[in-house]
């Protein structure tokens, strides 16, 4: 396992010591200033008003999610207005006007979303609180306080309900000459898996993975994913991240699931020792949200300051891989996120 040590040392360039910028250092206090900030509440409160500690951890993610990413999206929270055909026009075939062809159908509440604002205006805005178009949107994130198998389960349900309209939508689209778009970034931050009273953890990051990928497998279909999007990541503080992978080792087929990774980062002591450092979840749910918004823009350097290469580095415990989906031919049906028109 990680040895443990106390700070990052600077390291010997040529033949003076110089002290190093410590990016990653800096990257990690972005999830423990959230920490520290959740926890005084929580001393104040305990269990005596659990909604409100419950969006006051939205708002915290919400605020710091504003001030990382360009001004060309903004963070809000509220609903997704999907179009898509009208099943039954009202007044019959007749009276149906054929400049109005869509109904409209509502997503479920998103606790945090980011919209591009550069582009497209909002259907309704009231302070944080709106309503926007599809095409505006560029990530989803749910937020859960102590995550069990039952609300990963309601999670991975109402991100099924947004991506089943955002595809019908996105077929409307392309039915009727008007522009598709890339699928958002699906993203789930919980702060902890809850615990029993005796203190033991009521599932595991390994456990909470093999969930997702067992929802998928039994809810979509390869021929279905054309333009679906996918959990991206979900992220427990400082504690794991499990994202969403794809295996292209063996073209043409390849095999798509999740897989779970440490949630800290890791360190070096002056004498070269490894040891898992402080939270790396809330950097890594930035960098990735970076991406989604302006992907042709992002800097590894900045962005993912913690990758590493040592090879020596021990096992996370929680490590590993859980498959949804073994030998697609077309894994161009996940990996484009917009659908394509039939041939």
């Amino acid at each position: 396992m990680f040895e443990k040590g106390n700070a990052y040392m600077p390291e010997m360039y040529g033949a003076g010591q110089v002290s190093r910028i410590d990016l990653t250092g800096y990257a990690a206090l972005l999830g423990e200033g959230l920490s520290s900030k959740v926890g005084l509440l929580e001393r104040l409160l305990a269990d005596a008003h659990y909604p409100s500690l419950g969006s006051y951890k939205e708002r915290l993610l919400a605020n710091t999610i504003r001030d990382f990413l360009p001004r060309t999206v903004e963070v809000g929270t509220g609903f997704v207005l999907f179009p898509h055909a009208h099943s039954d026009p009202l007044g019959g075939p007749d009276l149906h006007d054929p400049l109005n062809q869509s109904a409209f159908s509502v997503s479920r509440q998103c606790d945090i979303l980011v919209y591009d604002v550069a582009r497209f205006p909002a259907v309704f805005r009231d302070g944080d609180f709106v309503v926007v178009r599809p095409e505006a949107v560029r990530a989803v994130i749910e937020v859960k306080g102590s995550l069990t198998i039952p609300e990963t389960r309601s999670a991975l349900d109402s991100f099924h309900d947004f991506a089943t309209k955002w595809r019908g939508t996105q077929l409307f689209y392309l039915g009727h000459h008007q522009s598709v778009a890339r699928a958002p970034g699906l993203f789930l931050m919980a702060w902890q898996i809850k615990k029993t009273r005796a203190g033991h953890p009521v599932a595991t990051p390994s456990r909470i993975r093999e969930i997702i990928a067992e929802f998928y497998s039994q809810n979509l279909t390869a021929s279905e994913a054309d333009g679906y999007p996918l959990l991206q990541q979900l992220f427990i503080y400082n504690e794991t991240e499990i994202t969403n992978f794809f295996d292209l080792s063996q073209p043409p087929v390849c095999n798509i699931g999740w897989t779970s990774l440490d949630g800290r980062f890791v360190r070096a002591n002056s004498d070269g020792t490894l040891f898992r450092g402080q939270d790396r979840t809330i950097a890594s749910l930035l960098a990735s949200l970076h991406m989604a918004v302006a992907e042709e823009d992002f800097n590894r350097f900045f962005s993912r300051p913690g990758e590493v290469s040592n090879q020596n580095i021990p096992t996370y415990e929680y490590s590993g891989k859980s498959l949804a989906w073994l030998d697609v031919e077309d894994a161009g049906v996940f990996v484009r996120g917009v659908p394509q028109p039939k041939r």
